[in-house]
């Protein structure tokens, strides 16, 4: 008896549409008035309490069914900004917790002040200015924060900050540019522009030719990227009273 190659065939559709709905459903409003529920109780269990917006909500079987969410928290500030921080999480089916980090990176939230950003663009301006061999792209700071005794000193300032009344993001926003100088709570990168071959002894040359004279204490990294963390290069140095300190 020959097989019947036209059922067997027929079948794979159903077979598919069976794994389809077995591993995926349609959300529906009463699903993300959930996901905010949920993810604003999340955030409040560290003091934060600004907007909630669910940006992508999915939901997939795999071996443990799980809701994927994407959303946006937001504050109003104590420098009449409306602070944005974007992430992404997971939570089981029945919307308990999971080993995924449901929060945003709060505690970097200082670096958005105005006056850290102003800041940050008047030093980009007197970089570019200067003859250093190199293209300047752009000027960053950047969170030095995530060693543990660094995070500890944070952790203290926003601390006082909530005893004092600053709430923002939970007490990490409103930290004076000095404090973080002086704490050593940032650390400054210039980009070169790529498009050109740049070695290491080229970030070091330029730090050489660097007038540090107007630049806060600190440390400093010249960094080029070709487009990829594995074909990067970069030069560490610090700045102390206004000169180039050479590790």
């Amino acid at each position: 008896m020959k097989p019947n190659y036209f059922k067997l065939f027929a079948g794979i559709p159903l077979i598919l549409c069976f794994f389809l709905l077995s591993s995926c459903k349609i959300m529906k409003p009463s699903d993300y008035k959930k996901a905010k529920e949920v993810v604003s109780s999340e955030l409040a269990k560290v003091g934060l309490h600004g907007d909630v917006t669910i940006n992508k909500l999915d939901w997939t079987a795999l071996e443990i069914p799980t809701y994927h969410v994407s959303y946006t928290y937001s504050e109003k500030t104590y420098d009449g900004q409306t602070v944005t921080l974007e992430t992404d999480t997971v939570f089981h089916n029945d919307w308990t917790d999971t080993t995924s980090d449901h929060l945003p990176e709060y505690k970097e939230a200082y670096l958005k002040q105005q006056s850290v950003q102003k800041k940050e663009k008047k030093i980009e301006g007197q970089l570019k200015k200067q003859s250093l061999g190199l293209h300047i792209s752009f000027f960053g700071f950047l969170s030095n924060s995530n060693r543990d005794e660094k995070e500890q000193i944070l952790d203290s300032i926003a601390s006082q900050n909530l005893k004092e009344g600053k709430k923002d993001f939970a007490g990490y926003y409103q930290i004076p540019f000095q404090t973080l100088i002086d704490q050593e709570l940032i650390r400054m990168t210039i980009y070169i522009k790529d498009g050109v071959s740049v070695k290491e002894q080229d970030l070091k040359a330029a730090a050489k030719k660097l007038d540090a004279s107007k630049l806060p204490d600190g440390a400093y990294d010249f960094y080029y990227s070709k487009g990829c963390y594995a074909d990067s290069t970069s030069y560490s140095f610090k700045v102390k009273d206004g000169k180039v300190v050479f590790l």
